[in-house]
C-alpha cells in the first residue's frame, strides 16, 4: 500500500455549476477554487537512527475542510537532482507498513475542522526496494517536500498551522530524543533572525561530554530550505550580541533549488564540514562563561529557516522571526 492509502480523501457529490473563484488576499494566490498557500516541510530526517512523522492538523474553528496537497519530495540534491527519490512510509508505530512511495503515489489529503492525518516517514529511499546507496554528495537521511495548504475560505488558511514535523532519534527501536518544527515560509522576507540562542564561548567548553549522553555547554544548529523556483540561493548568518551588534559573520555555501542544508553554527573539530564557523572561535562571554544573542540569516532568495538548541540532554526549537 502506498501513501495515497492514507493520504488520499475521495468526495463523492452530485454535478454542480462552477464557481467563481474566490477573492485571496495576499500571501494567498487563487488555485482552482480554492485560496492556496505555498510553503514546505523544510528539512527532515528519515533513516540513520532517525524518523520523522508529519501531521496534517486543521482547527476546530476552522469553517470547512482544509487540504494538503505536497508537490514534490526533494533531497538535499535539489531540483537538478533527477534520480530516484522515495519515501519508506506507514502509520505512527508502524514503519514501512505503506511501503516506497514516491511524489507520483501522493494524493491530496483533505481534514476536517478539529481532525489530525499523521504518518510516518522511516526511511529515504535512492532505488524502489530502497536498498541503494544515496548518490554522491547527498546527505543519504534528508528530505524535504514543499506543499500547497488550499481552502476556499482564506480565513481557515489564516488559522491552520503549517505541517508539524516530529523527527525522533532512535536506539534500535526506542526514541531516545525527539524534536518538533513547524515552519512556514513568508513570502518576500529572506531573512531570518533567531532570538535568544546560546553557545560555549570557547573551544575548551563546546562540545564536552557531561557523561550522560548530554553537553555541558549549549551549541545550535540550524537548516535553511530554498524555496526559489529560478535557481539556487547563497547567503550568511551574523551572531550579534543582544545590543545588536555584529560580532562574527560567516557565508552560507549555495543551497539548490529545491534543496536544504543543515549546520552547526560553530564546528565540532577543526574542518568541520557543517559547523559554519571553525571551531576555534572564541565569543564574548557573560556572565555564566556563555555567549548568548541572536543569529541572523540572510538570504537571495526565498526560504525557511529552522533552528534547535542542545543542552545537556534537552533538544529545543528556537522562535525564528522575520
Amino acid at each position: 500500500m502506498k501513501l495515497r492509502a492514507l493520504l488520499a480523501v475521495t468526495v463523492f457529490a452530485a454535478a454542480l455549476p462552477a464557481l467563481a473563484a474566490p477573492t485571496c488576499p495576499a500571501p494567498y494566490f487563487v488555485s482552482g477554487n480554492n485560496c492556496a498557500f505555498a510553503t514546505n516541510f523544510a528539512w527532515a530526517a528519515a533513516g540513520l537512527g532517525a524518523d520523522s512523522i508529519v501531521t496534517f492538523y486543521v482547527p476546530p474553528r476552522a469553517s470547512g475542510p482544509v487540504t494538503f496537497q505536497v508537490t514534490a519530495f526533494g533531497s538535499s540534491l535539489g531540483s537538478p537532482y533527477a534520480g530516484y527519490l522515495g519515501l519508506l512510509t506507514g502509520p505512527p508505530g508502524q514503519p514501512g507498513a505503506f511501503g516506497v512511495a514516491t511524489i507520483s503515489d501522493v494524493t491530496p489529503t483533505t481534514v476536517s475542522p478539529g481532525q489530525a492525518v499523521q504518518f510516518l516517514i522511516s526511511q529515504v529511499c535512492w532505488d524502489p526496494t530502497c536498498t541503494a546507496a544515496a548518490p554522491t554528495g547527498a546527505v543519504p537521511n534528508m528530505f524535504s517536500a514543499p506543499l500547497l495548504i488550499l481552502s476556499p475560505n482564506p480565513a481557515d488558511l489564516n488559522i491552520t498551522p503549517n505541517p508539524q514535523l516530529t523527527i525522533q532519534f532512535l536506539n534500535g527501536n526506542q526514541v531516545t530524543v525527539e524534536e518538533t518544527s513547524n515552519a512556514r515560509s513568508t513570502p518576500g522576507l529572506n531573512a531570518s533572525y533567531i532570538p535568544g540562542i546560546s553557545l560555549g564561548a570557547t573551544p575548551a567548553g563546546r562540545y564536552v561530554p557531561n557523561g550522560t549522553g548530554g553537553s555541558t555547554q549549549p551549541f545550535d544548529e540550524f537548516s535553511v530550505t530554498n524555496e526559489s523556483t529560478t535557481g539556487p540561493i547563497t547567503g550568511s548568518v551574523t551572531m550579534q550580541d543582544n545590543n545588536g551588534t555584529s560580532v562574527v559573520t560567516a557565508p552560507i555555501p549555495a543551497i539548490p533549488m529545491g534543496g536544504a542544508a543543515g549546520f552547526l553554527v560553530i564546528g565540532r573539530t577543526p574542518g568541520d564540514p557543517l559547523g559554519l564557523f571553525p571551531s576555534t572561535t572564541v565569543l564574548p562571554a557573560g556572565p555564566d562563561g556563555l555567549f548568548h544573542g541572536t543569529l541572523a540569516v540572510n538570504m537571495s532568495g526565498p526560504n525557511i529557516v529552522t533552528a534547535q538548541e542542545l543542552y545537556g540532554n534537552a533538544f529545543l526549537n528556537l522562535l525564528v522571526v522575520h
